[in-house]
């Protein structure tokens, strides 16, 4: 069942990068346009009730940028060039930050 929503989310974050070049650059506005995907009735509640909802059915911020990482990845046009080499750079950063002692 993991597998199968697992899948649903990288279907809708393929759809979104596909139709939206904001999405590629930003994945706060990435996260926003899967749960309103998902939950298009919940865009009255709070954020805390729409987060709560979206984690008992086993999605997650991070289930959505792993998603991203993944589509990207196989479909490399989908990136924004400028915004894949500061995600690099971070990364690169942070792999630094995480040696030190």
């Amino acid at each position: 069942m993991k597998k199968e929503r697992l899948m649903n989310i990288e279907k809708i974050v393929k759809k979104i990068l596909e139709e939206n070049e904001l999405a590629r650059k930003d994945d706060c506005f990435l996260i926003l346009k899967v749960v309103l995907t998902i939950f298009p009735y919940d865009s009255v509640k709070t954020f805390t009730e729409v987060m709560s909802g979206a984690k008992n059915k086993g999605i997650s911020f991070e289930s959505i940028t792993r998603a991203r990482r993944k589509v990207q990845k196989n479909h490399p046009e989908l990136k924004d060039k400028e915004t894949s080499e500061i995600r690099d750079e971070e990364q690169k950063e942070y792999i630094d930050y995480s040696r030190e002692r």
